[in-house]
């Protein structure tokens, strides 16, 4: 990293310990009540609204792109761009950015790696027109003969992008929440602003494990025309 400027390598270790942290521990924590992203939502999937309060958020399942991310005051703890350079650090490739085919006007962004085990790690990241951070999902695949993956396998990537996301201190109390709920084929809850899910592939898929938090620009975005 030394090509990079001290106040971004700064950055990418807040969010290293951010990541860490919100990884370990999950079991002395609180658990937070559920509370579902909307009445409306699919099963296993956030989508974005129709142009009303009451729409729902998308599953991010695309690559995402990031319009010029730039310093984050939409709920998330880091810029978007920083995000991705951390988990360029972690043997991530990245996208280029790209127009989301959800939300218009957003951008959307995906990096991803094959673990030691096998598994596809995944996490993408959506912008909003101003570039700040709107929506961010990370996924975990098991192998091919994982038709089912084990929570456990997954709970330490997923964890950490919650740090990644909402840093140290917000990713750690969602840590028993998501604990309790990784494996199921939707649930979901809140930190301050933020709303949060995790979800399978679908109701009979359980081969892939998502998390993934919205805030509510990009729930109220509307739809890319079909």
């Amino acid at each position: 990293m030394s090509h990079l400027s001290g106040d971004r390598r700064i950055v990418l270790f807040v969010i290293a310990a951010s990541f860490l942290l919100a990884a370990c521990g999950a079991t002395t924590l609180t658990p937070i009540p559920t509370s579902p992203l909307s009445p409306t939502v699919s099963p296993s999937r956030l989508s974005v609204a129709a142009p009303s309060a009451s729409a729902t958020v998308r599953p991010s399942s695309e690559p995402l792109a990031s319009a010029s991310p730039t310093a984050n005051t939409t709920g998330f703890a880091f810029a978007a761009e920083d995000v991705a350079a951390y988990y360029v650090t972690q043997g991530y490739v990245c996208s280029d950015p790209k127009p989301s085919t959800k939300a218009a006007g957003f951008a959307f962004r995906s990096c991803q790696k094959t673990d030691p085990a096998g598994r596809t790690r995944l996490i993408g990241l959506v912008t909003d027109p101003a570039g700040g951070l709107a929506n961010g999902f990370a996924s975990v695949k098991g192998t091919d003969t994982e038709t089912i993956l084990a929570p456990i396998d997954a709970l330490d990537p997923l964890s950490g992008f919650l740090g990644a996301m909402l840093g140290e201190d917000r990713g750690s109390a969602l840590l028993t929440w998501l604990a309790s709920h990784l494996g199921d084929t939707y649930a979901g809850t809140t930190s301050g602003p933020i709303q949060v899910a995790t979800y399978t592939e679908s109701a009979d898929d359980h081969s892939t494990l998502y998390v993934e938090l919205a805030n509510r620009a990009y729930l109220d975005a509307s739809p890319v025309p079909s």
